[in-house]
């Protein structure tokens, strides 16, 4: 009897011992709830809103401002507004002003073939439409789903750093890194926004943009117990190649309906990954407006071993973007009981611990290596796409990063 019940123990210890070294799925995903009818894409009509968009042009000139009548597909059709001499500004907030919103109506909806300068451009020619600004107010789990999958209780905010990337792009990763993806709905004002009435009196720009996030620094830096901190989410998630935003600059009648409706989706290579509608959010972007004015103070948001406050001034400038957050369907998943189990157990095994590293240390590191390994994340030659109801795409090339 005594016999048996050490050959059970042994056989239970030996096959907890197998399940334990068994790896994670390398094709597990974060499941979504997307929508049955595939995306419609398109824009508005110049009734519900206007679309304009940059043009490019000569490295050393000024872009063309467009506005878009029609889209297909990639390509878009628009009036020249630069060429027909109906402004010279190109700010897409002083084009408003300076041509007038019924006017722009009137070209709109006229046959503007006959009267004004049209072109035909893909999205390969815009420039981006979140502007020039480096600096910008994000939103991390935002999304109800998303809160859930990242384990998150609540909204918070952090800035992140770079200068957005045109429609058409690529984004570099090296072997260290776990890049990752997010689709987001951001927006722009004409004005300062200081306080809430500004947001409230302010004219809002909308347009798609990418949010790439290196999942490896972020796990190494994140207070997982106060993901407000703000630590380590600057850092994941700033940089060049970091921001690719959409070439359409949305400017709705009613922008609260507008945001409800547009729905964004997330392919890699034309597997969809993201399926959300922006009204899905937990804040809106006026919660998210108060949320920040009410966090001007606090210099706790690390980036490149510096402090900052999430904005300068006090206030949401002018040329900033603010960013919605993401929905579900993102590929990072935090480590599970057995990776962290297996992780302790080959801390010990290997004798990692006479080298001083710490349990915790060597457990993440162990999970960052099994993610890695796992090629789960973004690989050089994938190709994301990010789509939009109204908002035009995104498409975006993972290369490998120079060393």
């Amino acid at each position: 009897m005594k016999h048996l019940k050490l050959a059970t123990t042994a056989a239970v210890v030996l096959a907890a011992g197998i399940w334990l070294m068994q790896p994670e799925d390398p094709e597990r995903t974060n499941p979504f709830d997307g929508e049955a009818q595939p995306l419609s894409t398109g824009i508005l009509s110049p009734r519900e809103g206007l679309t304009l968009a940059l043009e490019r042009r000569t490295p050393d000139g000024p872009p063309h401002v467009l506005l878009v009548t029609e889209l297909q597909g990639d390509q878009i059709s628009a009036v020249d507004l630069t060429a027909a001499g109906l402004t010279t500004k190109t700010d897409f907030f002083d084009v408003l002003t300076d041509v007038g919103i019924e006017t722009l109506v009137d070209v709109a909806q006229a046959d503007a073939s006959d009267q004004f300068p049209v072109v035909q451009r893909s999205f390969g020619d815009l420039l981006p439409a979140a502007g020039t600004a480096a600096r910008h107010v994000a939103s991390g789990t935002n999304f109800p789903e998303h809160q859930e999958e990242t384990g998150s209780e609540s909204v918070f905010n952090f800035p992140k750093f770079g200068v957005a990337t045109p429609p058409v792009t690529t984004v570099s990763t090296d072997a260290d890194e776990l890049l990752d993806y997010e689709v987001e709905i951001c927006t722009r004002f004409d004005r300062d926004i200081e306080h809430i009435e500004d947001f409230d009196a302010a004219q809002k720009g909308f347009f798609l943009c990418g949010d790439f996030s290196n999942r490896s620094v972020l796990t190494r830096l994140i207070d997982p117990d106060n993901f407000d901190s703000g630590t380590g989410f600057s850092d994941a998630k700033s940089g060049p190649e970091r921001f690719p935003s959409g070439g359409l600059f949305v400017v709705p009648l009613d922008w609260e309906s507008f945001v409800k409706n547009e729905r964004l989706v997330t392919q890699v290579n034309d597997e969809i990954r993201q399926d959300a509608r922006a009204g899905e959010m937990i804040l809106s972007f006026r919660s998210l407006v108060e949320k920040a004015l009410a966090d001007t103070e606090s210099t706790r948001f690390l980036y490149d071993d510096k402090q900052f406050q999430l904005v300068e001034n006090g206030m949401i400038a002018r040329d900033q973007v603010l960013m919605s957050g993401t929905a579900e369907g993102v590929i990072f998943m935090p480590p599970n009981m057995k990776q962290i189990v297996r992780g302790a157990m080959l801390y010990i095994v290997k004798g990692t611990f006479l080298t001083g590293q710490a349990p915790y240390d060597a457990v993440l590191e162990n999970f960052l290596d099994e993610e890695r390994a796992s090629l789960r994340f973004l690989q050089p030659g994938h190709l994301v796409t990010h789509d939009s109801s109204n908002m035009g795409t995104i498409t975006v090339v993972v290369q490998r990063a120079e060393s």
